[in-house]
This record gives structure tokens, sequence and C-alpha cells, in this order.
């Protein structure tokens, strides 16, 4: 598999080493996502799916499972709705929405020690979405950001996350947010196939909204 074990993969380890004759105890401090580390995707699957089919048998219900999947929808300018192209916005400050974009483009992930590869991209990205800046300004915010000297990538990181937790309930919320363990790549657990692009972004397919 990927350098990146999968959060979903991680925690369905952790689960399953934490049930214990019928009872789901404290998980040990075991080095999880390490023990993923070389299982191809369909035991990935299997280990998610085992661990789900553990709980149930506990009587444990998982209450996101009526929920339907989010979909985004990104029109032309890199506004982002949910539902559909006239669905909810997601009312990202500028900068933030271009940090969003860029997860979204990357499905696989992104290392936060790798971020200066990124700058060209994300300065694309935001000049996308806020035109109105001054150009030297613009540069000036990006390289801010993905300067591995300052902390301004994980502060926007951070009011990303809490963006979307105030606005949207936890069934919806936790496929959105950026997530993932200190020395793995960063990403968005949402399917690249629930992602609907009007202008085609690097590396997918348009899609006609």
């Amino acid at each position: 598999m990927s350098e990146y074990a999968g959060i979903e993969a991680q925690l369905a380890w952790m689960l399953l080493f934490s049930i214990e004759d019928g009872l789901l105890r404290e998980p040990s401090e075991i080095d999880y996502a390490g023990m993923l580390e070389g299982l191809e995707a369909a035991e990935l699957l299997a280990l998610v799916r085992e661990a789900q089919r553990r709980l149930m048998k506990m009587g444990v219900k998982n209450d996101t499972d009526t929920q339907a999947p989010v979909e985004l929808y990104i029109d032309k300018d890199y506004r982002i709705r949910m539902g559909g192209p006239a669905g909810t916005p997601i009312p990202f400050r500028p900068l933030v929405r271009a940090v969003f974009i860029l997860f979204l483009r990357h499905p696989e992930g992104i290392l936060l020690k790798d971020r200066a590869r990124f700058r060209k991209e994300l300065e694309d990205i935001y000049q996308e979405i806020a035109p109105n800046v001054d150009a030297e300004d613009r540069r000036r915010r990006v390289r801010k950001l993905t300067d591995l000297e300052d902390n301004a990538f994980s502060e926007n990181l951070s009011v990303l996350n809490a963006t979307l937790d105030r606005i949207l309930p936890v069934s919806q919320v936790y496929n959105l947010k950026v997530q993932g363990n200190n020395g793995y790549p960063r990403r968005i657990p949402l399917s690249p196939l629930l992602v609907h692009w009007e202008c085609a972004p690097t590396g997918h397919p348009r899609v006609d909204l």
C-alpha cells in the first residue's frame, strides 16, 4: 500500500485490538499505522469491514449508516457547494478555501514537510479564488503558507476543520476534514468520486454541472 496507511484502517485496527471478551476497552499504545504498512487496499477494506462486523455483533449501532454520502460541487471559480450546483455553500475564507481545494486535488494526501512542493499549484488556485488580490501580496501569503519554518499551514488547517465542525453535523463532517497522523500524509477522506468539478483540475476529468 502507499506510505499513508489510511485513517479508517488505523481506527479499525485499534478497535479490533480493543475488543476483548465482548467488551470495548481502551486501545493500547501500539504503532497501529506501522502494523498496516505493506497491506493492499483490499486487505485494508476487509479490516474495516471486520471491525464493523464485530461492533455490530456487540450491539454498537453506526448512526451514520442511513446518512447519504456528502457530495461536493466545485464551480469554475472554485466555489464549493454541498449536494448540488445550487446546494449549500461552504463559507471558507479565500486562503482556507485554496488549501481545501489543494487537498481535494490530491486525495492521496500531502505530507506537511513536503508542502513547499505545492507552492505554485496553491498560488494558481488562490489566484482563481481571489483574482483581485495584489499579485505580490498573493505570492507573499502563499510563501508564508508553504514555508517550513512557519506555522501558517497548520493554522489554516485548524481554521478549515473548525469551520466544518461549526456548520456541519457530526455525521457529515468526518469525511470532509483534513486528517492524518504526524509523519503521514494529511488528507480528506471523501472519495474523489463524490467531488464534481465544473472545470477540471490537474488529474481529474471534467464534469459538466
